[in-house]
C-alpha cells in the first residue's frame, strides 16, 4: 500500500484484521464526511487541524445499534491510525468512550470459569491442550500469540518462567514479555517431551501436506485448539450456550474468557495497569515498561501466582509463595552476614 500513514496495517499477518481495520476506517472517515479514497481520506484527515475526540465521539454515536464486537474493531482502527501517526489520545478518554457503549449484553454472558471449574475443563484434555490453556490462563496472552510461539521464544530457567512474544506475534507489532505459573511450566514441559512423536504421527495422518518442520510450540492451527476446547466443555457439562449478535452461538465458557480469567485473579493482588500490560493491552505497556524492570515485573508476577493456580489449593499456593519469599529474604539476608563477617576478618588482619 502506498504512502506513509496507513503503512502500519502491513504490519498485520491476518488478512482478516485488515480488512476488518480497513472497513472500521472508511466508516470513520465517512461519518466525518470524506468522499475519496482510503489512502486519499487518511492523508486529507492528517493535514487538517482537527479536534479528535470530538470526531471520535461522533463516530462512536454513529455506530449506536452495531454490535459489540464491531465498534471495538471500528474505534481499535482509528485508534491504531492515529497513534501509528503520531497522535496519542489520554487512556482516560478511552475508556470513557467505551464505558458510554451500550447494548453488550452478549459480552456479559460470558461466564469466567473458577479455578475448580477450569480444572474440571482441563482435566478432559491431552498434554497438548492442557498445556496450552494453562499457559494462556496464567498468562493472559492471546491464543492467536500463543500458537505463533516456538521453542526458542521459551525461558524455563527464570523465575518466574519467560515467554517472550516477538512482536510479529502480536496484533499492534510490540514485543512484550509473559510470565507463567509453575504448573503452566510442569504441564508444558510434559507436552515437549511428547511434542515431536505426536506431530510425526500428525503429518503421516495429514491429507493437507503438514509439515514436519514445524517450529512452533503447539503445530496446529486455532481450529484445532477451539476443537480441543469445545470437547473438554461438553465432557466437563459447562456445554451452555447463548445467543451471539442474534445470530450466532457460542459456549458460555470460550477460550478468550481465560484472559478474564487472568485478569480478575492477578488484579486483586497486582496493580491493575501492570496487569494489563502482562496482558498486551497497548495503552499500558510504554509507561509500564518504563516505570517498571523486568525483574519489577516478575515480582509482581510472583506475587499473584497463587490466585491462577489450578491443580493446587489457593491457600496450599500461597503459603508455597511466602515461604518461598521469605526464603529468599533470608538468603539475601545470609548473604549480607557473610560479606560483613569477611570485612570484619579483614579489618583484624589489618590490626594484628
Amino acid at each position: 500500500m502506498a504512502g506513509v500513514s496507513l503503512k502500519w496495517l502491513e504490519t498485520y499477518s491476518s488478512s482478516s484484521t485488515v480488512r476488518a481495520y480497513k472497513w472500521g476506517l472508511e466508516q470513520f472517515f465517512r461519518v466525518l464526511g470524506f468522499k475519496g479514497s482510503l489512502e486519499e481520506n487518511a492523508k486529507a484527515y492528517l493535514s487538517e487541524k482537527r479536534n479528535y475526540e470530538e470526531d471520535l465521539k461522533a463516530y462512536f454515536i454513529s455506530l449506536k445499534g452495531k454490535p459489540p464486537k464491531s465498534v471495538d474493531i471500528c474505534l481499535t482502527a482509528v485508534k491504531m491510525f492515529l497513534m501509528e501517526n503520531g497522535i496519542e489520545l489520554p487512556a482516560l478518554f478511552w475508556r470513557r468512550l467505551k464505558g458510554r457503549r451500550k447494548g453488550s449484553r452478549a459480552l456479559m454472558l460470558d461466564k469466567v470459569p473458577s479455578n475448580a471449574e477450569l480444572r474440571q475443563i482441563l482435566s478432559h484434555m491431552d498434554a497438548k491442550g492442557r498445556s496450552l490453556f494453562l499457559v494462556l490462563a496464567s498468562s493472559g496472552m492471546r491464543i492467536g500469540e500463543a500458537l505463533k510461539l516456538t521453542i526458542e521464544d521459551l525461558d524455563l530457567t527464570s523465575e518466574p518462567p519467560r515467554i517472550n512474544i516477538r512482536g510479529e506475534y502480536t496484533k499492534t507489532g510490540n514485543p512484550r514479555v509473559a510470565f507463567i505459573s509453575s504448573e503452566a511450566k510442569e504441564a508444558l514441559q510434559e507436552w515437549l517431551k511428547i511434542r515431536e512423536n505426536e506431530l510425526q504421527t500428525a503429518v503421516k495422518r495429514s491429507r493437507y501436506g503438514k509439515k514436519a518442520e514445524d517450529k512452533r510450540i503447539w503445530p496446529f492451527e486455532a481450529n484445532t485448539a477451539y476443537y480441543i476446547w469445545r470437547n473438554a466443555i461438553a465432557k466437563s457439562g459447562f456445554a451452555k450456550r447463548f445467543q451471539y449478535n442474534n445470530s450466532v452461538e457460542r459456549f458460555t465458557v470460550h477460550p478468550h474468557v481465560l484472559r478474564k480469567f487472568f485478569r480478575t485473579r492477578m488484579a486483586t493482588v497486582t496493580p491493575v495497569d501492570v496487569v494489563e500490560a502482562l496482558m498486551g493491552h497497548e495503552g499500558y505497556l510504554t509507561e509500564v515498561y518504563r516505570r517498571y524492570s523486568l525483574e519489577d515485573l516478575a515480582k509482581f508476577y510472583k506475587q499473584g501466582e497463587h490466585t491462577l493456580l489450578v491443580f493446587v489449593g489457593e491457600e496450599v499456593s500461597r503459603l508455597r509463595a511466602e515461604i518461598e519469599e521469605r526464603n529468599r529474604q533470608l538468603q539475601t539476608l545470609i548473604n549480607g552476614l557473610a560479606t560483613e563477617n569477611m570485612e570484619l576478618k579483614t579489618q583484624v588482619k589489618h590490626l594484628t
